[in-house]
């Protein structure tokens, strides 16, 4: 069933790309640098990462869509690929409200690692594209999340997904909050992870967005690993970030 869903998001996503119009788009390559990253395999003390990232988002006619793919490496032979592809379909769009639109939402979660490690997870849900005074963007999803991993395959979850953007002038902050639900065999989730960054292009004399800054990742219960100690499950990862728009 999990499959059929996320095929037939996918196939209503390319056939409407066909004949629909399309807002603006987005296109993005980044590079950050940090430690302090936890449950990574055979790292050092200082966890350390390199993770680069190419990340789509695009509005269209028929909702949205938002992809990315991380490669991340470590100093002691730790490699991961992680990666997400989540489409949105507009069901009801307001106008002079708060709610800017609802959406069924889609998301599909793969990942596999040096480690042994590999996931293919399912999301599907609703949500809501919100007009915040002052923001950029902000949505609100729900997702019903069927897990599927190397480890565990078992009690699928709840997870509740908030997206934000502001900015000021050259400065921006943006990034995500997930809270997910525990079940019998992982501990509930949760996941903040802002962008804190400065648009270099006006002085570089392009037209181009050039941002450098960081990106903080406060995890508490990472990955819901029961098996692990209490100690080695909260992340508190601070990383340099060279964000570059195509």
């Amino acid at each position: 069933m999990k499959k059929q869903l996320l095929t037939a998001a996918i196939a209503a996503a390319a056939s409407m790309g066909v004949s629909a119009e399309q807002f603006w788009a987005d296109n993005s390559v980044s590079v950050l640098y940090g430690s302090d990253y936890t449950l990574t395999p055979n790292q050092d003390e200082t966890n350390t990462l390199t993770t680069m990232t190419l990340e789509h988002v695009s509005g269209h006619s028929w909702g949205g869509l938002f992809y990315f793919i991380d490669r991340h490496v470590g100093e002691s032979n730790f490699e991961e690929t992680y990666g997400e592809f989540s489409p949105k379909f507009t069901l009801a769009s307001f106008e002079d409200s708060v709610i800017k639109s609802v959406n069924a939402a889609f998301t599909y979660e793969f990942s596999s690692n040096s480690g042994g490690f590999s996931q293919d997870n399912y999301l599907y849900g609703v949500g809501a594209d919100l007009a915040i005074p002052g923001m950029n963007f902000a949505s609100v999803t729900y997702y019903y999340s069927q897990r599927n991993n190397t480890f565990d395959n078992g009690d699928n979850d709840h997870q509740i997904t908030l997206t934000y953007g502001w900015s000021e002038g050259n400065f921006n902050i943006d990034g995500f909050l997930d809270y997910s639900t525990g079940t019998e065999d992982h501990d509930a989730e949760f996941n903040f992870t802002p962008q804190l960054t400065y648009n270099l292009g006006p002085a570089l004399g392009t037209d181009n967005k050039v941002k450098v800054g960081i990106e903080y990742s406060y995890w508490n219960n990472k990955f819901g690993q029961k098996f692990v100690e209490d100690d080695d499950r909260d992340q508190n990862a601070v990383s340099l970030l060279l964000k570059v728009h195509l």
